[in-house]
């Protein structure tokens, strides 16, 4: 698709301004300087494609609904159309006939693109430039971001996913309580549980039930009595109100009574009155002036007199008058010319005896008249002549100046000795410049490669468990495998694990032991309870007294020193009977505390099962220990051949790991430093080359560097291509000056015959004249100029003559004129002077003339007057007529009569108008009674006890209502705990309720918006990717080409890497092989990189759609010259695909486009106020 013209019909400060594109040319350059309407130009572009805006500023001019654009598009079938595009919400789009066009017509023409993807992929100017190098820069230049934001100009991508990022991270986070989502969710966890607290309550309802129904009633007696003494008080104030209105009413009608009979007269009598009598003042006023000032007219009109015939004459004495001045000038001139005349005749006498005075007269003229060619031709040779004796004498010179030349450049040829064969040393130069910079290269290497070494270096110092160089860790054999870390992590997981659960369990079971103990403490706080063990113990020790008892009672005699034990001194018989109470007191404890008993006796026993289970947890803890011991001699036997006392599986793992990148690193330094070898073997062997050739043109240093040897043999290269070059110069110099030389004697031959043809020329072209052949040709060109001037004056004299003799018959006719004039008027002059009879007939005239329109004037004066008069008498009888009638309807004879009676109409209606004013009020204030149940009422009250009644109705409402109060109070108490127990809290149930749906919804929505914005940057990434699959290749490899040419060739190429996270990301490739990433390109770098993805997407659109023109304003701004020049070069060539349309208000780009292409490669517009011209 393409503009073939665009017409600014009525918009902004353009009206009818026309912009063609040339169908034969791709390349349109806007220029324009500020002010003059580019930005205008460029809106007008979007509005006609796709439609005006709701809101424009460019309707200062032309109204909205007068916003016109005209134009043209063509696709690559050749297919047009042709519409106008006007402001408005439908049907916006016609014909140029003003018929209205369908919408589809510009679609297929467009094939579906929208106003935004058209802005954002197919429009640019210097800001969008930049802003898409920013993003390339924030995107850190990643490759399906880059790709699709050229693409599609969406410069914002970044800033696109931050902010969907945002988004969702405001609606919710997994673990967040800020966000939205969040807050809500937990607000509705807390309103569940509040609404599970509302319960129904219904105890004590019918007590509370009497004690509302009681109040309810007592509140609606007392409701009852307050209405009816309300009602009664409203009563009396409105007769208070409405008692002393009635008495007004009753009044007035007393006062109509008293006027009596007074005749029915209209209600603007005063008025209507006053008006008549004004109407016949003034109408017999108005007669009595015109019949006056119609005597004074009919007196001036008979004072007029107009002289007879003078009017008839008028176009004449007009023209005569006119002329006059015309008259009055030849009368002037005719001296003047006469004498001019014989000055010119004196003047061609004098030539022609100059010149022959033999036939020096003027029948004789003809002769004197050279023909233009025997002219013309006598003054071309007299031209020709010094310019051969020139040529001769220029030849001459020359001839000799050249032959000097040639003797000593012959001299300095024959001097200069042969240059020595060089083609060894140019192949050498050429094989070592075609290796590049290597010197340069081997040193970012060794530097590199160095840093790899301290990197290496730095990696073992931060290696736990080893304190060697890092040559002896790469030879060091480490023969263990991941999965065999795997199974002793596992082992050693296992053992751990068992471990920990063997002292939780230890752990558990001593807590038992010492909350069982508690228990029992607990138990025995009031008094302690015995257990079976002690009733047993106390029994035994009891039973051990009773045989000594039994063996005194049967054998007499005892142990003493057991007995004195047993007793500790004291008497057998006390000892014994205390053993026997304490025994049944413990046996009648444990009657009595049977209960705590057994639970002491429970907690006893669990006691001991909790103690038997540590001892068996114990033995395994020993076993395990045992276990863990044999894995630790396993897993260091496992590392022997290290030498290392490895860590747990778990960091021995890491370990590996970090082994492994040491030895790539290591590798890569090995493989490098390869590499190194490599380029020096390289560098020796281009410097031996070097040497080897330069040795037989100059003394070498052999310890010079590459690249200095190399600027040696390039400085011998270019000194022996200088002596070959001066001595073949030389060579041409002497055989070009041999040259000139035989030219010179060739010119010299052709200069002698021309002067010989001149001189039979000169011979034939002065036959005939008085010029002679000895005549030089200066003086014969001056005889040549005097037989011009001589009949040049012949002519003027001959022109003088007639314009003499016209002038005499001219002033004849005037005259002639005027007298035949003068003799058909009867008026008196001087006929000797005609220009004072023609002045003084003109001011004749023109009084004449005035006299007739004023006796005009006067006489329509009149008429008028006549008319004003009528119409005076008119407006006196109809004002008498209607004052008599008024005098009859108010039954008197005269106007003062009149006004009498008027007076009594006036005062009586005054009256009644104010009895139906006091009637409306009693009306509105009765509260909807008639005038009759007004007056009744009132008629019941005397006025005396109004204020009274009042007064005692007032004293029992206010005593009525604290007591009514007091019972709505307590009333309302009784009311709001009924309905909560009866209802059981239901409104603050129903209102939870409500909000949790008002909750649901909006977490419905939020989530909702969640999903979107979540689904929004998950498709957005997929079709970045997709569109990157689709196009990396195409697009990239031009955007290679591009961008090498747009930095002028600071970058070679662009290629694809990955960054830290893997992405893949575009870098640019420097012309000694560096890689450069987005975030170390400067920003004018990035733009051209931003520039090319754009130029390289727009090319690839086009081979697979129909071409879009690409719009341009200004992207240049910030480039120099020489990438001015560059970029401009690519968007010609881009134009051979797609129209290209360029604003700018730059002239230099102008100066540019004119130096990079021809007229016939693009087209260059200049906008100004009044017209758009094609330059």
């Amino acid at each position: 698709m393409r503009f073939n013209y665009l017409n600014l019909r009525a918009f902004g400060h353009f009206t009818d301004y026309e912009i063609n594109f040339d169908p034969s040319k791709n390349f349109h350059l806007i220029y324009g300087l500020n002010e003059a309407g580019k930005s205008t130009a460029l809106r007008s572009i979007n509005y006609f494609l796709f439609g005006f805006p709701q809101q424009t500023m460019d309707s200062f001019l032309h109204g909205n609904t007068k916003l016109r654009i005209e134009g043209a598009l063509q696709n690559t079938k050749g297919e047009t159309v042709q519409f106008i595009r006007r402001k408005g919400k439908k049907n916006t789009i016609m014909d140029t006939n003003g018929n209205v066009l369908n919408d589809s017509v510009i679609d297929e023409f467009l094939h579906g693109i929208s106003e935004d993807h058209f802005t954002s992929m197919f429009a640019l100017n210097h800001e969008t430039l930049r802003e898409g190098g920013e993003s390339l820069l924030e995107s850190g230049g990643n490759l399906g971001e880059s790709l699709f934001s050229a693409a599609s100009g969406i410069s914002v991508l970044r800033k696109v996913f931050e902010e969907l990022e945002k988004k969702s991270a405001d609606l919710y986070k997994k673990r967040g309580s800020t966000p939205e989502l969040n807050k809500l969710l937990k607000e509705e966890k807390e309103l569940r549980k509040e609404i599970a607290g509302y319960q129904l309550k219904v105890q004590a309802w019918k007590e509370l039930e009497g004690k509302y129904k009681n109040g309810k009633k007592e509140i609606e007696n007392l409701i009852s009595d307050v209405k009816e003494l309300r009602g009664e008080r409203e009563k009396i104030q409105r007769v208070k109100l409405t008692l002393p209105k009635i008495a007004k009413v009753r009044e007035l009608r007393n006062k109509v009574a008293d006027l009596g009979e007074v005749p029915s007269l209209p209600d603007n009598i005063e008025e209507l009155r006053k008006e008549m009598v004004q109407r016949l003042a003034s109408a017999t006023k108005e007669k009595k002036k015109a019949e006056d000032e119609y005597k004074e007219t009919q007196k001036e009109l008979e004072e007029i007199t107009i002289p007879e015939g003078l009017l008839e004459q008028e176009t004449l004495i007009d023209a005569l008058y006119r002329e006059l001045q015309s008259y009055q000038n030849n009368g002037k001139q005719a001296p003047v010319l006469e004498a001019e005349r014989k000055l010119l005749e004196a003047r061609v006498m004098s030539f022609m005896k100059e010149i022959d005075s033999t036939q020096a007269r003027l029948e004789f003229i003809d002769k004197y008249r050279l023909p233009l060619s025997k002219k013309g031709g006598i003054r071309e040779l007299c031209k020709e002549r010094p310019l051969l004796d020139q040529a001769l004498q220029q030849n001459e010179d020359g001839r000799r100046e050249i032959e000097r030349d040639l003797k000593v450049k012959e001299e300095e040829y024959f001097s200069f000795p042969e240059p020595p064969n060089i083609e060894e040393l140019e192949n050498v130069i050429d094989t070592v410049k075609r290796a590049g910079d290597i010197e340069e290269t081997l040193k970012i290497r060794i530097n590199e490669n160095n840093q790899k070494e301290q990197l290496l270096k730095e990696e073992i110092k931060q290696l736990p468990l080893w304190s060697g160089t890092y040559k002896e860790l790469v030879e060091l054999s480490v023969p263990v495998l991941a999965e065999t870390i795997k199974k002793y992590e596992q082992e050693y997981s296992g053992i751990l694990k068992d471990l920990e659960k063997i002292d939780e369990q230890i752990v558990i079971q001593t807590e038992s032991i010492v909350n069982y103990e508690e228990q029992i403490r607990n138990l025995e706080a009031l008094t302690e309870i015995p257990s079976e063990e002690k009733l047993l113990s106390i029994r035994s020790y009891r039973d051990q007294g009773w045989q000594f008892i039994r063996t005194k009672l049967q054998q007499g005699d005892l142990d003493d020193q057991a007995l004195a034990e047993y007793t500790d001194g004291k008497k057998i018989e006390s000892v014994y009977e205390k053993l026997v109470t304490d025994a049944d007191a413990v046996a009648d404890k444990m009657r009595s505390e049977a209960e705590k008993v057994g639970a002491k006796k429970k907690h006893l026993d669990d006691i001991k099962r909790c103690k038997d289970k540590m001892m068996e947890l114990e033995q395994k803890k020993d076993e395990l220990t045992t276990a863990f011991a044999d894995w630790e001699k396993s897993w260091d036997k496992l590392w022997e051949s290290t030498s290392i006392k490895p860590l747990t599986p778990n960091e021995m793992k890491e370990w590996v790991v970090k082994y492994g990148q040491i030895k790539g690193i290591f590798h890569d330094f090995e493989k490098e430093q390869k590499a190194i070898r490599e380029l020096e073997n390289k560098i020796a062997q281009y410097k031996q080359s070097l040497i080897n050739v330069l040795i037989s043109l100059v003394v070498v240093d052999q310890q010079k560097t590459l690249a200095e040897l190399l600027r040696i043999a390039e400085k011998q290269q270019r000194k022996v291509n200088e002596d070959w070059n001066k001595r073949t110069r030389l060579e041409d110099s002497i055989s070009g000056i041999n040259h000139r030389i035989n030219n010179l004697a060739f010119r010299n031959k052709e200069l002698y015959l021309k002067l010989e043809g001149w001189k039979d020329q000169w011979l034939e072209a002065i036959h005939g004249t008085n010029i002679k052949d000895t005549t030089s040709v200066d003086v014969a060109e001056k005889i040549v100029q005097m037989y011009e001037e001589c009949t040049k004056a012949y002519d003027e004299l001959i022109i003088v003559e007639k314009s003499h003799n016209s002038i005499l018959e001219q002033i004849s006719h005037y005259e002639e004129r005027v007298h035949n004039l003068f003799n058909s008027i009867s008026l008196s002059f001087d006929e000797n002077a005609v220009d004072i009879i023609v002045n003084e007939l003109n001011a004749k005239l023109g009084r004449a003339k005035e006299d007739k329109v004023r006796s005009i004037e006067l006489s329509n004066q009149l008429k008028r007057l006549e008319t004003t008069i009528k119409e005076a008498v008119f407006e006196i009888d109809t004002a008498e007529s209607y004052l008599n009638s008024l005098m009859i309807q108010a039954k008197c004879s005269n106007i003062e009569e009149l006004a009498k009676v008027e007076k009594m109409f006036i005062e009586k209606k005054g009256y009644e108008n104010r009895i139906r004013t006091i009637e409306e009020e009693l009306i509105d204030i009765g509260s909807g009674l008639s005038l009759h149940q007004i007056t009744e009422e009132v008629d019941q009250f005397d006025w005396d006890s109004i204020k009274v009644e009042l007064e005692e109705i007032n004293r029992k409402l206010n005593e009525i209502e604290p007591v009514r109060s007091e019972l709505e109070q307590s009333y309302g108490v009784i009311k709001k705990e009924f309905e909560e127990k009866i209802q059981g809290n239901n409104t603050s149930s129903v209102l939870a309720e409500q909000k949790k749906e008002s909750l649901h919804a909006k977490l419905a929505d939020l989530t909702d918006r969640y999903i979107q914005i979540k689904l929004a940057s998950t498709l957005l990434q997929k079709g970045i990717e997709y569109y990157r699959n689709q196009n990396q290749d195409p697009i990239l490899k031009r955007a290679s080409e591009l961008f090498a040419r747009l930095t002028l060739q600071s970058f070679t190429d662009l290629i694809v890497d990955y960054d830290e996270k893997d992405q893949a990301v575009i870098m640019g490739i420097r012309d000694n092989g560096e890689k450069v990433s987005i975030d170390g390109m400067s920003d004018g770098t990035t733009d051209q990189l931003y520039l090319a993805l754009r130029i390289a997407s727009i090319e690839k659109y086009g081979t697979e759609n129909e071409p879009i023109p690409f719009i341009v304003d200004d992207i240049l701004v910030h480039f120099d010259d020489v990438r001015s020049k560059e970029t401009l070069e690519i968007l010609l060539e881009l134009s051979k695909e797609t129209q290209m349309i360029f604003f700018t208000h730059h002239s230099r780009l102008v100066e540019i486009m004119k130096e990079l292409a021809t007229k016939d490669q693009y087209q260059l517009t200049e906008l100004n106020s009044k017209e758009a011209v094609i330059v």
